[in-house]
């Protein structure tokens, strides 16, 4: 594998290759490649900011095509482990909250029909969460705000790199409630909504109309005075605010299962 400048770790990605010779030529699943890439990651543990190997690289150590790991990147994504940064490549993402958004995963895949009630869950977190924020962020965490909110207008068009803007700003503003606990409940019924929400494109790689380059404009407008209501220090517009984005997801979430 050639190493890039960027690609930590070279030496432990090689035990993909490994893997791969064991198939004896048959062709991998994502899903597989998704397993041995996060077993390599707990097992070597790589610390997060870790970046992986590129897609083609990854594509020549497995012996999968490019759209095979790039769905097995997705699927990683969605899980949490992996962060995906538009024209840099994909990190290393370690959390504590992986346990527990496998936990509520598990109870919507047995109740697909209580979607709604997850995104209900999901506003009264982020409703509790930006209000606290409000009271004590620092001008440093809405500095990280206003970075993340730069991140997510850029990835518009990228699927996976969306996913991960995404669960970042929202992240970031509700870790600003000082409350870790919330913010790991919080992190954990996002990234489960937006793994359903996302499930079919993350399937078949593309991207749904609304998330394409020409939308990244009123994409950012619905995230921004969420922001803007942190940054102000104005509760009545934080609650106004997430509501309104919690309105436009449950549309989506409601497409997402017709």
């Amino acid at each position: 594998m050639a190493r890039s400048k960027q690609t930590d770790g070279a030496e432990v990605w090689l035990l993909l290759r490994a893997s791969a010779g064991q198939r004896d030529g048959e062709p991998v699943a994502a899903q597989e490649i998704a397993g041995q890439i996060e077993q390599l990651i707990v097992s070597a543990g790589l610390p997060e900011g870790t970046r992986l190997p590129s897609e083609r690289d990854l594509a020549l150590l497995t012996s999968a095509s490019r759209p095979t790991v790039s769905q097995a990147i997705r699927i990683l994504v969605v899980k949490g482990l992996v962060d995906s940064r538009r024209g840099s490549g994909a990190y290393v993402r370690r959390k504590p909250e992986t346990s527990l958004a496998a936990t509520v995963s598990l109870m919507l895949s047995l109740n697909q029909e209580s979607v709604a009630h997850l995104n209900d869950l999901r506003l009264w977190l982020e409703s509790d969460g930006i209000t606290q924020a409000i009271k004590q962020s620092t001008p440093a965490e809405v500095a990280a705000g206003e970075a993340a909110l730069s991140e997510l207008a850029a990835s518009a068009g990228n699927t996976s790199a969306w996913i991960s803007a995404d669960t970042l700003f929202h992240a970031t503003l509700v870790r600003a409630s000082h409350n870790p606990y919330l913010a790991s409940i919080y992190e954990s019924v996002h990234e489960t909504l937006i793994n359903y929400e996302y499930r079919n494109w993350i399937d078949s790689g593309t991207v749904p109309g609304w998330l394409r380059p020409n939308e990244a404009v009123g994409l950012t407008a619905l995230h921004e005075p969420i922001l803007a209501a942190v940054r102000d220090r104005d509760e009545q517009a934080g609650k106004i605010a997430v509501l309104r984005h919690h309105q436009v997801m449950a549309q989506h979430l409601a497409a997402s299962q017709a």
